[in-house]
């Protein structure tokens, strides 16, 4: 199998090229980094059959033009995406497979899984509150992740996440039942520490996934990729990829 790298050169870009080098099954047949020209995309995409990307959501639209005309399936886990792109991803997998999570981390996702159980178990009493700790060059905050987490459990409350969630408390004043709040720290060189507390009135309930490094992120998505090869046109995700399980 044929494999391009959209974001060769980032933090996950780099393990993933390294770990696919150990693999007999896979080639490495196109890297895409921030040495080349936008343009560079058709190429890249002409010589291979799936691509990871890890890049930016500057160049997501872009990639989608060109994995259209190629045929590509498409493994993605970059985040800080707008709402106009999530559209195009679900537009564009009419026609191409495509696989997208903001976190590739199979504990991050049975994370987000199990939180939106105890959401379902406890009623509102129960306050959720989501800190969300990365390394101090992570653009976008709010994490994917840390979103991610807090649909999973909107979801299961029958919420809607936008009208309910908070980012700054402090122009908010009291809290208001069904609020599902997101703390972003942001310092150091943390991998990804995410942490879903349920604070009830005589206790509470806290589930956390820290990420050790950045390889569980690779091989996820590494997984991921094997995970998509027979799959149809379609928007697959991590959940819907564990639950087949």
């Amino acid at each position: 199998m044929n494999i391009g790298i959209c974001g060769a050169t980032g933090r996950i870009g780099r393990i993933i090229v390294q770990k696919l080098a150990d693999k007999s099954f896979y080639t490495v047949s196109a890297t895409f980094s921030r040495k080349n020209h936008i343009d560079d995309l058709a190429e890249f995409c002409q010589n291979c059959d799936v691509i990871i990307d890890f890049s930016s959501n500057e160049i997501l639209d872009k990639l989608l033009d060109y994995a259209e005309i190629y045929k590509n399936k498409l493994v993605i886990g970059t985040t800080g995406l707008h709402d106009y792109q999530f559209e195009r991803l679900k537009e564009v997998s009419q026609k191409l497979t495509i696989f997208y999570s903001a976190n590739m981390s199979l504990g991050a996702n049975l994370l987000a899984m199990l939180a939106g159980k105890v959401a379902k178990i406890l009623d509102n009493t129960y306050d959720i509150e989501i800190t969300d700790c990365h390394h101090r060059d992570k653009k976008d905050a709010p994490s994917g992740t840390a979103l991610m987490l807090g649909e999973s459990v909107a979801e299961a409350r029958n919420l809607n996440f936008k009208e309910c969630l908070v980012l700054d408390r402090s122009t908010k004043g009291q809290r208001l039942i069904n609020e599902i709040g997101i703390n972003s720290i942001r310092g150091g060189q943390i991998h990804g520490d995410h942490e879903v507390l349920f604070l009830g009135n005589d206790q509470i309930i806290s589930m956390k996934h820290q990420a050790l490094n950045k390889d569980s992120f690779a091989e996820g998505a590494i997984w991921a990729t094997s995970w998509i090869s027979d799959k149809p046109a379609g928007l697959y995700s991590m959940k819907e990829a564990l639950l087949m399980l």
